[in-house]
């Protein structure tokens, strides 16, 4: 059992709200913070899960506020340790004045995710779902809090241990030939031993092959819409973004800056960015604006590239399409409701292979350039029970890994046992690393540093 002093912080975002909740936990956190609660209602014993309205007062006895006082005898706690929660009127100076009052009483301020470290270190959870917490939280769309979920039940760290179980199976035998030099070698062992980690490394590729996915998910794709002047971007955006979010008029120039907006497409989240129209300006406001988008669109991760098909291709649709990057450009088509100018065959004639016709004003084919974004950075194939790595950590060591047992195979009948179980040990220990059964002071800091007071 994980043992320190007891800890408090702000569960609930900073600013104002109706409720805000202060966490307290420690061997004595009951102890402590009852003190700073008086129920309404005559009560002998405070029992544990059970809530309780009353005051909440300082350490002098002077009200801080009404609300509601709970708390969670360990090991029935998330953290593993006593746990009291106040829920109080979300005001910053109440917040802030109770957690006066708890330092006071020699309670600690917790430090970023030192909640989740408590509950890792006390067996609460493991480290995989230990950061699956913050993804959850921290999820903007409903796949990626799926995929979190998924990772919180555990779904990631089954199939991490499960690999690494096997490969323990393998070590166990070398090592057991290795006691024995002066036997054979059983010959057969050797044999399934090697049929065992083949199998080991296709589960790890299988994993690790679906982090550019997961990072899709989890992280969301830079995009920028990009065109000359009045060609429709921002009826785009507006339409993508399914309300009012940029101005719309028929004057060239209307958008003078970048207008970002978060738009989820088929549970993509999308940092879309209407940029100012790409033409020649004498206006220094705009100039600013067009070299803002051109720095925007080299960083970008998809490009959403409008042409107006009602009209002729003019110089600035042809310099913006020579410079396009073709693997991450969709071109665009718009004002499909009006005669055609610029036909789809035209653009897929300049190596354009996502080309999409489109009415922003009508919101005719939408849904086909959805279709065309989502299979652009997606297999198509999301189930709830598939289990994606999101994690640049995670997916990192999954590359080491499945490097240490291929070389392993290529050596298997090249090298002697304890030479080949080196790599077989290392990939099995860097594996823990992602469950946590494997763990230094300094990994956890560097994890926990990245969460929030209060996580």
């Amino acid at each position: 059992m994980y043992k320190r002093s007891s800890i408090a912080a702000v569960a609930t975002p900073p600013g104002s709200g109706g409720v805000g909740i202060i966490r307290v936990s420690g061997d004595n956190a009951f102890l402590l913070a009852k003190d700073l609660f008086r129920p309404k209602s005559k009560v002998k014993n405070l029992i544990p899960t059970k809530m309780y309205y009353g005051d909440i007062i300082d350490v002098q006895g002077d009200l801080v506020d009404s609300g509601y006082f709970v708390w969670f005898e360990k090991p029935r706690s998330f953290t593993g340790e006593n746990v009291v929660e106040f829920h109080c009127h979300g005001g910053m100076i109440i917040l802030q004045t109770l957690l006066k009052a708890l330092y006071a009483l020699g309670v600690h301020p917790a430090e970023p995710g030192e909640f989740s470290k408590r509950a890792f270190l006390n067996g609460q959870m493991d480290l995989a779902q230990a950061e699956a917490i913050a993804d959850l939280i921290d999820a903007e769309s409903t796949k990626a809090a799926e995929i979190a979920r998924g990772h919180l039940r555990g779904q990631l760290s089954r199939r991490i241990e499960g690999i690494r179980e096997n490969i323990a199976g393998v070590l166990a035998w070398m090592e057991a030939e290795i006691d024995y030099p002066d036997t054979d070698i059983d010959s057969t062992g050797r044999e399934q031993s090697l049929s065992q980690i083949d199998e080991q490394l296709k589960a790890l590729a299988k994993l690790k092959n679906t982090y550019q996915e997961g990072k899709v998910y989890r992280e969301g794709v830079v995009t920028v819409i990009l065109g000359r002047p009045n060609v429709g971007k921002s009826s785009l955006l507006n339409t993508l973004a399914g309300e009012e979010r940029a101005i719309v008029t028929d004057v060239p120039g209307t958008t003078r800056d970048v207008v970002e907006v978060p738009v989820n497409i088929r549970g993509i989240p999308l940092r879309l960015a209407d940029t100012a129209g790409i033409r020649e300006s004498l206006d220094k406001v705009e100039q600013i604006g067009i070299e803002r988008a051109r720095q925007l669109a080299a960083q970008a991760q998809l490009t959403l590239l409008l042409i107006d098909s009602s009209n002729p291709l003019e110089e600035e649709d042809s310099l913006l399409l020579q410079a396009a990057n073709r693997s991450n450009t969709i071109v665009i088509l718009n004002k499909a409701d009006l005669p055609a100018k610029v036909e789809d065959a035209d653009i897929r004639a300049l190596n354009f292979q996502h080309v999409h016709s489109v009415s922003a004003l009508e919101e005719r084919g939408i849904e086909e350039l959805k279709d065309s974004i989502e299979a652009m950075f997606t297999s198509g194939q999301f189930q709830q029970d598939t289990t994606f790595v999101t994690n640049q950590r995670h997916a990192s060591i999954l590359e080491q890994a499945f490097s240490q047992l291929v070389r392993a195979i290529q050596n298997w009948n090249e090298l002697p046992l304890d030479i080949l179980a080196m790599d077989l040990r290392d990939a099995w220990q860097g594996l823990g690393e992602i469950t946590g059964a494997v763990w230094s002071e300094d990994l956890l800091d560097c994890i926990f540093a990245n969460f929030c007071l209060g996580k």
